[in-house]
């Protein structure tokens, strides 16, 4: 069993996406595959336990048949943090190595590191910690948003030492590219550090639910429940007038369009273009012209007493930080590591 620890120093780098992506494509030629999230930040209880969201979602998909206490052995609560500092013993440490020696029957076993290199270090859990006690080795992944991204992945290296077996660079801005991959990648290697993937920034990947739109900001559902799972890629504001809205909106795919609940004309106009729902701030009741139209096409209208401001602050938050929680992504995450990850070089360096 070879642990592969996903490392990044950074939050939203796409860590679960690549692993995802590795996963599913190593399963695919007959490896056997598992996955660790030694410490966990999203909460959700099953039965009289908690562990972390992704890891479940993870589980699921990837048929695994080991029981969530291995595969989330430690999630981080206020009821753990209380615990601790109580002077409770969670034997975290032991759950964690626990998990490892579960999965000896495995060819790999894919290990989430946390939002930095540093978090769990108090408790021993941190990434570079735990590879120190395991023969794991260690792969880089940074999302790119400036020269400064190659930083992180040289220190990780630094820290990681003879374990370190090469990088990926994540959500490359299309533009940036041909820049990244022929010029950045170049210097990296030549440097030492192997650049197994450079992945293009993909919208589809960055783009969250409806429901979790509507969650975000509290809202009210009009209509069309069906349609909560659509993905919404961009969000538009609606403060204009209608024939400068139409022009506006045409350019702008699978969006939310955020407006007044008093702006009927703005509402009309973008339910004529790709739009995945309404949102409609600063009271609770919407027109039942716009209603109906908005049932007839299948576009959903949420409602919420927030101001514009601040919806649209609650929703850009979400925006390119959503986690992997659909299928649909999961599989966009394998046809991107299928095809723009180099496999065979990562297959020779963890023999």
């Amino acid at each position: 069993m070879i642990p592969i620890f996903i490392i990044s120093n950074r939050a939203f780098t796409g860590k679960n996406f690549f692993a995802l992506g590795l996963a599913l494509t190593l399963k695919e030629r007959g490896f056997k595959v598992g996955y660790i999230r030694p410490l966990g930040r999203i909460p959700i209880k099953k039965g009289e336990e908690i562990f972390d969201e992704e890891a479940v979602f993870i589980k699921e998909l990837l048929g695994l048949e080991e029981p969530l206490s291995v595969i989330s052995p430690f999630v981080f609560t206020y009821e753990t943090q209380y615990r601790l500092f109580e002077g409770a013993d969670l034997k975290v440490k032991e759950r964690v190595m626990n998990s490892f020696s579960k999965q000896n029957n495995k060819d790999f076993v894919l290990v989430v590191g946390p939002n930095n290199i540093f978090e769990g270090f108090a408790l021993g859990i941190d990434s570079i910690s735990l590879l120190k006690e395991t023969d794991g080795k260690v792969i880089a992944i940074q999302h790119w948003d400036s020269e400064l991204a190659m930083d992180d992945i040289f220190g990780i290296r630094q820290l990681s030492s003879e374990k370190f077996i090469g990088a990926v660079i994540n959500k490359v801005p299309p533009e940036q590219f041909h820049h990244v991959k022929e010029k950045v990648a170049t210097f990296m290697e030549g440097k030492g550090i192997k650049v197994l993937g450079v992945f293009k920034k993909d919208k589809f990947l960055e783009a969250v639910t409806v429901r979790r739109l509507m969650e975000a900001i509290n809202g009210g559902l009009v209509c069309c429940e069906n349609k909560l799972d659509e993905f919404v890629e961009n969000l538009s504001i609606g403060a204009m007038d209608p024939e400068t809205a139409l022009s506006y909106f045409l350019r702008i795919p699978n969006k939310a369009v955020i407006t007044g609940i008093h702006r009927t004309d703005i509402q009309i106009v973008a339910m004529e273009t790709s739009t995945k729902c309404l949102i409609l701030t600063g009271g609770m009741h919407a027109n039942e012209t716009v209603t109906g139209i908005a049932r007839a096409k299948g576009i959903p209208i949420i409602v919420t007493p927030l101001d514009t401001f601040t919806a649209v602050d609650r929703m850009e938050k979400l925006m390119g930080k959503a986690v992997i929680r659909e299928k649909d992504k999961a599989m966009k995450a394998k046809e991107v590591v299928s095809t723009e990850f180099d496999i065979e070089e990562f297959l020779r360096r963890t023999k």
